[in-house]
């Protein structure tokens, strides 16, 4: 582990890391979403029907929400660097596996398995931008690392629906195993370890206060950026400090295994929290509308009267990420700025429940974009109206999750760490639940009735932010202690 404060090495070396991160975001959520547009030369090669497509996304979904769960207690044992390298060796090999499967089986097994490998930046990559970057400047970087995770998620079926068109299905997968290689390889030369510990003599009861706060990167230990000045970067001991692994201290103190384990039950407890618990269903069934949309739309769009082609429907996918772009700039200056006017109405005492009225913009919106979906496609009429729909939908991507991360982390700031994991792991499985039957739900119900009762679903669980502003405080009261 570093002795030095990952925040003062040089900005190069901060920033070179910062763009081997988001590459490998995009690279991961483009490989999940943008073999949607292929779906039609999947089924023919296959012999795939819908519900075997739609499996090839959502099951990649679930891997991804599960694989938050081991990769963050794995790295606070064996530091970040190191199992960002191996998971990405995980995700490489499981997309040249894609890339030549030569049956349906064979090709949803290599999308599980890259998928979970992928899995282990989207829990580190927020950690590893917060060791790096002083607080005032890291609400821009994660603003970048936001741009590239929705990048990869609508951009990137774009590119993969001209390149199937031109050149076959295989050829996505090639084509994201050439970028996914130079970021491997980049990554080994441009991301340092990030875990902070520093060479001082510690009593036993600071050691075991490290332990119980491994999970938050160590924050209890003061930083050279809190105790001293810029520390000069000698290039010789950074490269050489790239290529050795060790153990970090609450591993050595503890046992890998036990220390391991430990961390790895931390974060389930936190599901008896009603904040995180409604924050996970909320997040989820914002993420399950869009991934039910995006799963559904080749069968629906591929069909009379549009005849999309992979090509058109890759630039359809840039709807959702125009609603993501809108919302984007909104939705972390909204919601500040109603926790603001709501502070200073309570006496200029913040609460972390000034910040849920601010979902009543997702409220309103949201769950619409799913009745105009539904509603334009049943109907068939022109495509612009359904784009607009998908992409209100997506809006919810950018603004609930900017409302309910913050008041997890503002509630319970000493396990935040466990709680947005578990928040991460758990929207995703919420989202494969509802998308992964989404064919069969709209063989029975019809497109239009699904995505109306789909839109039902959101709004209940969005209003569910009303009963924990008026008793957030109580339950917090008594949480808090525990956790």
């Amino acid at each position: 582990m570093t002795v030095v404060d990952p925040r003062l090495f040089p900005q190069r070396v901060r920033y070179a890391a910062l763009l081997t991160v988001n590459v490998y975001v995009f690279m991961g959520n483009m490989y999940s979403s943008g073999i949607t547009t292929g779906f039609g030369s999947l089924a023919a090669y296959f012999h795939a029907d819908n519900d075997m497509l739609s499996a090839l996304v959502t099951y990649s979904v679930l891997a991804m929400g599960l694989a938050n769960l081991f990769w963050m207690p794995l790295a606070l044992c064996f530091g970040k660097r190191p199992v960002v390298i191996f998971s990405m060796a995980m995700f490489l090999g499981g997309i040249i596996w894609s890339a030549v499967a030569p049956t349906y089986n064979s090709l949803l097994a290599s999308r599980v398995f890259a998928s979970f490998g992928y899995g282990a930046i989207e829990s580190l990559g927020p950690s590893i931008l917060a060791d790096l970057f002083f607080e005032r400047n890291y609400a821009s970087a994660m603003a970048v690392y936001a741009a590239f995770l929705s990048g990869g998620s609508q951009i990137g079926p774009m590119i993969a629906g001209y390149l199937i068109e031109a050149r076959g299905w295989r050829w996505f997968f090639i084509l994201c195993a050439i970028i996914a290689a130079v970021n491997f390889v980049t990554t080994i030369f441009m991301l340092p370890e990030t875990i902070y510990e520093p060479d001082v003599d510690e009593t036993e009861e600071q050691t075991e206060e490290v332990e119980k706060d491994a999970h938050s990167h160590l924050e209890s230990i003061p930083t050279r950026s809190q105790v001293g000045d810029r520390a000069s970067m000698d290039y010789g001991e950074y490269f050489k400090g790239l290529f050795t692994v060790g153990l970090t201290k609450g591993a050595q103190k503890a046992g890998v295994a036990k220390y391991f384990a430990y961390l790895f039950v931390l974060p389930f407890p936190l599901l008896l929290i009603p904040g995180v618990l409604i924050a996970s269903i909320m997040y989820g069934v914002v993420l399950g509308g869009v991934v039910a949309i995006s799963t559904l739309t080749p069968s629906l769009l591929s069909a009379p009267p549009y005849l999309f082609t992979s090509a058109d429907l890759g630039l359809f996918t840039l709807s959702s990420f125009v609603g993501i772009v809108i919302a984007w700039p909104i939705a972390g200056p909204l919601t500040d700025l109603l926790s603001r006017w709501l502070r200073k109405r309570n006496n200029n005492v913040h609460k972390p429940e000034h910040r849920l009225p601010a979902l009543i913009f997702p409220f309103l919106i949201c769950p619409v974009g799913l009745v105009i979906f539904g509603y334009t496609i049943a109907r068939q009429e022109h495509y612009v109206k359904p784009a607009v729909g998908a992409a209100i939908s997506a809006a919810g991507l950018t603004l609930v999750p900017s409302v309910m991360l913050s008041y997890v982390v503002d509630s319970y700031p000493r396990t935040s760490g466990e709680a947005l994991v578990l928040v991460n792991a758990s929207k995703n499985v919420v989202a494969f639940g509802l998308a992964k039957g989404a064919y069969a739900w709209m063989a029975k119900e019809g497109v239009a009735k699904m995505f109306y009762e789909f839109a039902g679903i959101q709004w209940a669980c969005i209003f569910l932010a009303l009963p924990l502003y008026i008793f957030g405080p109580m339950l917090r009261a008594r949480t808090q202690k525990l956790f």
